[in-house]
């Protein structure tokens, strides 16, 4: 969050959404994929609230 609010206009992404849009259709589709990883859309991080911490327990 703090690098978001550092860097206005950056966008959080795994490696699988910098991989070529080989049919140049603006999408990045699985198909497309370098890497599978993160196995999830790393954007939606963002929209979860996160995760207790045990130390504050």
């Amino acid at each position: 969050m703090l690098l978001l609010k550092e860097y206005p206009g950056s966008r959080v992404v795994g490696h699988r959404d910098l991989s070529p849009d080989l049919n140049h259709n603006g999408e990045i589709e699985p198909e497309e994929w370098i890497k599978e990883c993160p196995c999830f859309d790393a954007a939606t991080i963002l929209q979860e609230p996160p995760p207790s911490n045990p130390a504050y327990l």
